[in-house]
């Protein structure tokens, strides 16, 4: 077993449990405290769900060969050319969403701290207007692997031998998806391949949007608070505290398991530099991510701590009264 499937056996579980915590805490306790950001919230951990059960449907092997970053199916659909070669479009595109909804949260959140008056604009149904570039982003993410990144002929012998050393997996009867920026013709002359390049550049864009976007929310809403901070109840600081701490280490964490181990796997074939079986590394931090992301929630949250401690002590005490009625 590769040891990114094994961080994706452990994260897939772990992301259920974490993830189904954070939504009962934010079905009973997180309206009331955030109002319509708690919708937010919601739709991020439910598409993290989605997201760790497309990936294991896909199970998927990467690998930097030379120019080339290929993206294999490893689960049973990948000697189904088409399933397999769509489901990895499709473990791409899920991966957008899920950058692009953390982008929105911090979006919502800076509307709510530093641009309150364009609130109205999202009241009630309308809200769903903020989700409308996480689909758009969908949809150019799984068209750029549909296009730019399919699974063509000279890809598939240019990777034949490696795939076959490392992965005992004939490329010609496996899905996969695959980054080629250059190639060499009969004549030993590189040739830069534009559809690949376009590709890359989408796929570079919207993560450095998507990041962008955290870091200029996340660093106005700290300019924010710090201004207003003497003209805020000490509920409403306490509250913004505790966002604020959530948000930092949402910005943190995924910067290095989600963002930039991503480009870099993306980038290195530009140069040609050889990656080989750590390209894995994206997948493996991509496994483990979901399950992560909601202990922040959790755990910055002061009523969602409270309320999971509570619970903890709870089951605590009605197990040390089992044990104490046992041997009577």
């Amino acid at each position: 077993m590769s040891s990114v499937h094994v961080s994706q056996y452990v994260g897939f579980p772990s992301a259920q449990i974490t993830n189904l915590i954070l939504l009962i805490l934010i079905v009973k306790k997180a309206y009331k405290m955030f109002g319509q950001y708690c919708y937010v919230m919601t739709i991020f951990t439910i598409n993290s769900i989605i997201f760790t059960w497309v990936e294991m449907m896909s199970l998927p092997l990467m690998h930097g060969y030379r120019s080339l970053f290929i993206l294999m199916n490893g689960s049973f659909l990948r000697h189904s050319l088409t399933w397999g070669f769509h489901l990895m479009c499709l473990y791409g595109a899920s991966y957008s969403v899920l950058i692009s909804l953390l982008a929105t949260q911090f979006f919502y959140r800076y509307l709510v701290i530093c641009k309150p008056e364009h609130l109205c604009k999202l009241n009630g149904s309308k809200l769903c207007l903020l989700f409308v570039p996480t689909i758009i982003l969908f949809f150019v993410w799984y068209f750029s692997l549909l296009l730019g990144m399919s699974n063509t002929d000279d890809k598939v012998e240019y990777s034949r031998k490696v795939v076959m050393e490392f992965y005992g997996e004939n490329t010609s009867k496996t899905a996969f998806v695959a980054l080629q920026l250059w190639s060499v013709d009969s004549n030993g002359k590189y040739i830069f391949r534009i559809f690949d390049a376009i590709s890359y550049l989408i796929c570079s864009l919207i993560i450095f949007i998507c990041f962008s976007t955290i870091c200029f929310c996340t660093s106005q809403i700290m300019m924010k608070q710090k201004r207003q901070q003497q003209y805020m109840s000490e509920k409403t600081k306490e509250m913004n505290k505790q966002l604020l701490k959530t948000m930092i280490f949402q910005t943190i964490f995924p910067f290095f398991m989600m963002y930039i181990t991503v480009g870099v796997v993306l980038t290195l074939p530009l140069f040609e530099i050889e990656l080989g079986k750590l390209a894995n590394i994206p997948g493996s931090l991509a496994g483990i991510y979901p399950a992560v992301e909601p202990l922040f929630a959790i755990y910055f949250v002061k009523d969602f701590r409270k309320t999971v401690f509570r619970c903890g002590n709870y089951q605590n005490k009605v197990s040390n009264i089992s044990q104490v009625r046992s041997t009577m």
